[in-house]
């Protein structure tokens, strides 16, 4: 069995013990990078210290393991904190909010100060250029896209305001999807965690939402299975009768076929039970999947493909993603389809607006 694989499966409790345990130095530093490479590291670490006591696990590895484990849950204090801020701040300006992912994704957890955090997502309710005014009038906006602006709202934690949860490339498609979102928007900025102090997405939601986030990008960059192992914990929070209307939202978009694809890979990666799955596991398309998120590691940050200079220009970016886009035609042809015209579309509107320059 994979090594990877089977460490993740002892580490989550899917798995009682291990069939193999590294024995050389350059096996287990090949570990650590590979965990390393999916921002799995202090979710693991655990297990470490526990096998640490048990056999040689060679000092450098141990070290690097527990210094980002502390690292993690240092880092997570402080983004909790973050969103509790920033949900009361801008309660406090009139705007209702939703933290996508991150804590809200954390909280599912059995050790939430060890899921690995990235920028902070937060979903503002309002029309987009409001949002967008009140911004501008008191942080720098760096970036704004169709679903989201890059905002410098704390110091040192990287935020993305969200005027939508994400998007589809395809017109008809992206427009069913924020028919659902608008449905379903009052469930979400009204679902207030009183242990975080900020309002969290439902599960039934988060379990359609994390799903197309996982999708968009694997079609846009790449996906490590950090995001893989939120999702195994939101299908296993879900109650049967959650579970079904799940099912029934993810027919609506079209989304099951990747679904199914899905299961399959937390089924090689983490043993979920079948009980659990939203579909039967089509492990053709879920081996691609998995094939292509080992190679691409955290957001694509490892996928050789994937590689570009620094201050890429909008053209070598556009091109370098449809590029990429390319390989998954036979397996998601509407979308990719339609990523040249969603792109060039995007263009046009960021350049009316005034959204393609700094602090535009």
């Amino acid at each position: 069995m994979n090594p990877f694989f089977e460490l993740i499966q002892v580490a989550i409790g899917a798995r009682e013990t291990f069939t193999s345990i590294p024995q050389s130095r350059e096996e287990w530093n090949d570990l650590l990078t590979v965990v390393g490479q999916h921002n799995l590291l202090a979710i693991t670490f655990p297990l470490i210290d526990k096998l640490h006591d048990e056999v040689e696990v060679p000092l450098g590895v141990y070290s690097r393991w527990a210094m980002v484990a502390e690292k993690v849950q240092q880092k997570n204090a402080g983004h909790k904190a973050a969103c509790k801020h920033l949900h009361e701040r801008f309660l406090a300006n009139g705007f209702r909010s939703c933290i996508l992912k991150g804590q809200a994704a954390a909280a599912l957890y059995p050790n939430p100060e060890l899921r690995q955090c990235g920028d902070i997502d937060i979903w503002i309710e309002g029309e987009r250029q409001r949002v967008v005014d009140f911004l501008r009038e008191r942080f720098p906006v760096k970036k704004v896209v169709y679903h989201h602006c890059d905002v410098q709202m704390l110091k040192g934690i990287s935020t993305e305001v969200h005027f939508t949860p994400t998007w589809m490339n395809a017109p008809l498609r992206n427009r069913k999807l924020q028919r659902y979102f608008a449905q379903t928007a009052d469930a979400q900025f009204g679902n207030v965690d009183p242990e975080l102090g900020f309002c969290v997405p439902t599960l039934r939601f988060d379990a359609v939402y994390m799903l197309i986030h996982i999708y968009r990008h694997f079609l846009d960059e790449g996906v490590g299975l950090r995001q893989l192992l939120d999702y195994y914990y939101v299908l296993k929070a879900l109650s049967a009768d959650e579970r079904a209307a799940v099912v029934e939202d993810l027919k609506g978009l079209g989304l099951m076929g990747f679904a199914a694809g899905i299961m399959h890979v937390l089924k090689e990666v983490f043993d979920i039970d079948a009980t659990v799955m939203l579909a039967k596991p089509d492990a053709r398309l879920g081996a691609f999947l998995l094939e292509e998120i080992l190679m691409s590691g955290n957001f694509g940050r490892f996928d050789p493909r994937n590689a570009h200079k620094k201050g890429e220009s909008i053209a070598g970016h556009s091109k370098r993603k449809l590029s990429r886009a390319l390989r998954f035609l036979r397996y998601f042809p509407g979308e990719v389809i339609a990523m040249p015209f969603f792109m060039t579309w995007q263009y046009f509107w960021r350049r009316k607006h005034g959204y393609l320059y700094k602090g535009r």
